[in-house]
């Protein structure tokens, strides 16, 4: 039995495999690190001390004694004791576990940088990787090829914005949507009408998506948009928050304009001779469809995203009006210009499909 055979018959398997020896090698990777890193061998709490703050929320300053085992440098085998002060809540602070590896550093005393994390890091790489080339099949190379292409593009516009400040970020990652859009309908679909119609029609919905929702803002004076409460911002706010809604909608709207493609293609392959009403009538229909699961798919990601800062700005008493401004007021906005961008797309690719598959044809409506 050929080794393609036993891989078609024992994929799972061979896959499973080499996510289980990835992760186990990352885990005892220590050696090719420069930094030192140590392993907990022995925790011990020290002390546990209740705190009250003005707004009556209630938390646990606790302190623990870290024993632990250096695993690299020339230091590897010793023993050392740290401290470690901690609260319950662990927002900004972690609680430390037998077991764990972390990294340290040392100045005047050894003190911690914070928890190894690449043996996590590679598991979920490579377990998605793994479910990509078990379900996409023949496609899982382009698709893999695509995301890091995708990657390599995303950090030298980052180079770019940094290094040349005269530059706008709008411009950078104007020219990073539409560089994504190619590399990803086309590594994914190749050269065919498909592939014509989703870039076509990811790039005019997401241009016309994001230009009425700057024109309303503008039209509105940026009237109670706070753009100067994006967070750890270090230049001009507006052209950061216009590049991040440009690559948000594009991913939305690439979605549903593959789906309505991918269904008025399969129309035409079973019957060619079809007129153009049919092809944009079916196409609106089936983004009606999609268009209600995307808008609440996006609402709910912006949800997750905004949850802990939320809970957050309320639990330490700041009202909902001031908390909606601070927090979620962007990324609303945000979801709300995606959104219109989806409406957008649906009648654009009805409209882009219907007149390529009928192209040269004359067929009565």
């Amino acid at each position: 039995m050929t080794f393609f055979r036993l891989w078609k018959k024992f994929k799972w398997l061979f896959l499973a495999a080499i996510i289980i020896v990835l992760t186990v090698a990352a885990h005892f990777d220590y050696f090719i690190y420069k930094t030192p890193i140590a392993e907990i061998t022995n925790v011990k709490q020290v002390s546990s001390e209740a705190t009250k703050d003005y707004y009556g929320n209630v938390d646990h300053d606790i302190t623990q004694k870290l024993t632990l085992k250096f695993l690299n440098t020339e230091r590897r085998g010793q023993e050392i004791k740290i401290s470690n002060e901690y609260f319950k809540s662990q927002v900004i602070t972690q609680k430390y576990r037998v077991g764990q590896q972390i990294l340290l550093s040392h100045k005047k005393w050894w003190s911690i940088i914070g928890q190894k994390r690449d043996a996590i890091l590679v598991f979920t790489l490579a377990l998605t990787l793994s479910l990509i080339i078990f379900f996409a099949n023949k496609l899982s190379f382009q698709i893999i090829l695509s995301l890091g292409l995708n990657f390599i593009f995303f950090l030298l516009a980052i180079l770019f914005d940094i290094n040349f400040v005269s530059v706008q970020p709008v411009v950078v990652f104007g020219v990073l949507t539409i560089i994504f859009a190619f590399i990803t309908s086309f590594m994914v679909l190749g050269k065919t009408k498909q592939f014509l119609i989703v870039l076509l029609s990811t790039l005019l919905s997401t241009a016309a998506g994001v230009a009425i929702g700057a024109l309303t803002i503008n039209l509105n004076g940026s009237s109670g948009v706070h753009f100067e409460y994006m967070d750890y911002i270090t230049q001009f706010p507006i052209p950061v928050f216009y590049s991040e809604l440009l690559i948000g909608v594009l991913g939305a709207s690439m979605d549903e304009a593959s789906d309505i493609s991918a269904m008025l293609l399969g129309m035409q392959r079973e019957r060619s001779e079809r007129a153009f009403k049919e092809y944009f009538v079916s196409g609106m229909n089936v983004g009606r469809d999609i268009v209600g699961s995307l808008t609440n798919v996006l609402f709910m990601v912006f949800i997750a995203n905004t949850l802990p800062m939320v809970f957050l700005y309320l639990r330490n008493g700041n009202t909902w009006s001031y908390t909606i401004d601070m927090a979620m007021l962007l990324g609303l906005l945000s979801t709300i210009i995606s959104a219109i961008a989806i409406v957008l797309t649906v009648p654009i690719t009805s409209w882009l499909a219907a007149t390529i598959l009928t192209r040269g044809k004359k067929v009565k409506a």
